[in-house]
């Protein structure tokens, strides 16, 4: 074998030998720490040769960000930590929407604390990791490597090229494999380390002061900043409180006791006070010339130029169900001949309150809607009206919020936000039936009268959600659990969930189960399913549990109030004929009188009443 088939690394200058700390060993602490600082002093003129190259690539990334597009670094070991926390402060420093800017590193969230064994060898991975994120034409994929050959980073940016994603790397040697397949390159050949092969020294050192330009520069690039002040700022304690008014009255050139009463009046939106203020012009207006101005103060005050705009002659209506489990999204487009039609937009991973904020989802919403009007060269105001229904938004403030959000983004727009369930009872135009959600998790919902709710189940799935995905799921591995320790049958399911997860064992299985995310477990309820369908007795049974278990929250609110005579169920797991047809017979033997809708996907028959509207 030739030396290079033996050790295909050691010609990086990043793997070979520092001269200057060959007997490190040998010096004292004072002695090592003077030689580390003298080490890292010399990084920084080297990020400096690339100053051009970060211009050209922040420059980049900032257009596709105006566009709804996304940032998301990729990187294994040392480099993934460093693109995971430089994402990390974007959100508290710049107040920018959860989603917006990501890190993704290989091996998933543990290996940001352990060691994940070959994660960064495979190429597959990334390419997974970037698809199950929905990834397109307007975002921006960075991979980082010191070496610039991690197969994981090739495989994230083959995936971005594919999509036609903005391809950029950050790596610490010349002429790298990565550079070759990317749009642009960040290379600051760092040279050897004082400890042999550690890259988190003098590579990881220029890797953060690359990746603090990236960020920094785009967020300026976004309007976060006003000359060197933080207006992007969201007052949420009482540190910050005093830092906006502090902010507002430096930007303004006013005294604080003003600056107070201005931020007051802005319902406490920086931006909009300092815009207010200057301009002299109330704060609705100063909201309005922000949003046409993209967010950015410095331009909001110079004269609007008269520039050419996408058309706007279409009629566009949007009705959003963001679920559990992947957050769908549909559009109605009417021209001005009166053609119509109905269009998807890509699935991606769900967006909840829980785990994304209020202003996380309303930019992931946004970002759908932007892309859309993108393609068919339509601009904002040509969306006239927004139904949202979203898990989590079970109480009329965070609707209320969430509508707020959405109006100041879709100023045109009638917007109507509530809970996915209702989206039942709004798409078949009966606002008093009981609704009946039976997807990811379940939840039966009963409004007869506005504000006065009845409802059972929505507890999540470490509480219950009893007949939904991912109890169908966990009780198909606690089924599997038993007939290993020999409770109980054995079952078909096994082999099945094994081959899908890729595990060689039930114990691999319940490891896998302990850190699976929802949008991960619920589909494995097909599984069920199919082997029902095969006849499986395990799996036919949990069928069995679970279509009463739905009936059961259906008869916890008849208990109530027995003035209930209609029942609207939807949701994908009842999108399972035998699924379905087992609940309904239950649900027959009980109530034979109850009348029973089903409404698999209520969304077009929301577009369809928003467009007669």
């Amino acid at each position: 074998m030739t030396n290079f088939e033996l050790d295909p690394m050691g010609h990086l200058p990043t793997e070979a030998r520092h001269s200057r700390s060959a007997t490190i060993d040998l010096l004292d602490a004072t002695e090592i720490a003077k030689l580390m600082n003298e080490e890292d002093a010399s990084i920084a003129p080297l990020v400096g040769t690339q100053s051009a190259n970060l211009g050209a690539l922040v420059a980049a990334i900032v257009q596709r960000l105006d566009r709804g597009g996304r940032l998301i670094y990729v990187g294994a070991g040392t480099s993934g930590r460093l693109g995971v926390l430089d994402a990390s402060e974007c959100l508290p420093t710049f107040n920018s929407p959860h989603g917006q800017i990501q890190g993704i590193i290989a091996g998933g969230q543990g290996a940001l604390f352990r060691a994940v064994e070959g994660a960064e060898d495979s190429f597959e991975n990334a390419f997974e990791d970037l698809t199950s994120l929905a990834l397109d034409k307007r975002d921006s994929v960075v991979a980082i490597a010191a070496s610039g050959r991690t197969p994981y980073c090739l495989g994230a940016l083959a995936k971005a090229t594919a999509v036609g994603s903005l391809t950029g790397v950050v790596v610490c040697v010349k002429q790298s494999e990565m550079a070759r397949n990317s749009q642009y390159a960040i290379e600051v050949e760092t040279g050897p380390e004082i400890l042999t092969g550690s890259t988190r020294l003098r590579a990881g050192t220029a890797t953060k002061l690359v990746l603090n330009s990236i960020s920094t520069a785009v967020m300026i690039g976004l309007g976060k900043t006003y000359g060197n002040l933080l207006v992007d700022l969201h007052a949420s304690n009482e540190k910050l409180t005093y830092r906006a008014i502090r902010i507002v009255s430096q930007a303004a050139n006013i005294p604080l006791e003003r600056a107070k009463d201005c931020l007051a009046q802005c319902q406490g939106d920086v931006k909009t006070a300092i815009l207010s203020s200057l301009k002299q012009i109330d704060p609705a207006t100063a909201r309005k010339s922000l949003l046409a101005a993209g967010g950015r103060i410095a331009k909001a005050l110079k004269p609007s130029p008269i520039a050419s705009t996408p058309s706007s002659t279409g009629r566009v209506i949007v009705a959003i169900d963001g679920g559990g489990s992947a957050l769908k999204m549909r559009f109605s487009l009417t021209t001005q001949d009166g053609s119509r039609k109905e269009t998807n937009t890509q699935m991606g991973p769900p967006v909840l309150p829980g785990t994304h904020g209020l202003a996380g989802v309303v930019f992931e919403w946004k970002r759908r809607i932007l892309g859309f009007l993108e393609e068919e060269n339509l601009n904002p105001v040509a969306v006239t009206a927004i139904v949202a229904g979203l898990s989590g938004a079970g109480t009329p403030e965070i609707c209320r919020l969430l509508e707020t959000l959405l109006a100041m983004e879709f100023p045109t727009a009638t917007i109507e936000v509530m809970a996915d369930v209702r989206l039942l009872a709004f798409a078949a135009g009966e606002p008093t039936a009981l609704c009946l959600i039976a997807g990811t998790g379940s939840i039966a919902w009963w409004e007869p009268t506005p504000g006065t709710v009845h409802r059972l189940g929505g507890w999540g799935p470490h509480i219950g959600d009893e007949g939904g995905g991912i109890w169908l799921a966990k009780q198909a591995i606690k089924a599997l659990c038993w007939a290993e320790d020999g409770r109980a049958a054995p079952s078909a399911l096994k082999k099945r969930f094994l081959e899908t997860l890729g595990l060689a064992d039930v114990r691999e299985l319940v490891l896998w189960l302990s850190t699976a995310l929802r949008h991960q477990m619920a589909p494995l309820a097909r599984l069920v399913f199919q082997e029902a369908a095969l006849g499986d007795p395990v799996a036919k049974e949990i069928l069995h549990q679970g279509a009463g278990h739905l009936v059961a929250m259906v008869s916890g609110i008849k208990k109530q109030d027995d003035s209930v005579t209609t029942i609207l169920a939807g949701g994908g797991t009842l999108l399972n004929r035998e699924y379905f047809d087992l609940f309904k017979d239950q649900l027959a033997n009980l109530y034979p009188d109850l009348k029973l809708k089903h409404i698999p996907d209520p969304l077009p028959h929301i577009l369809l009443q928003l467009a007669r509207k």
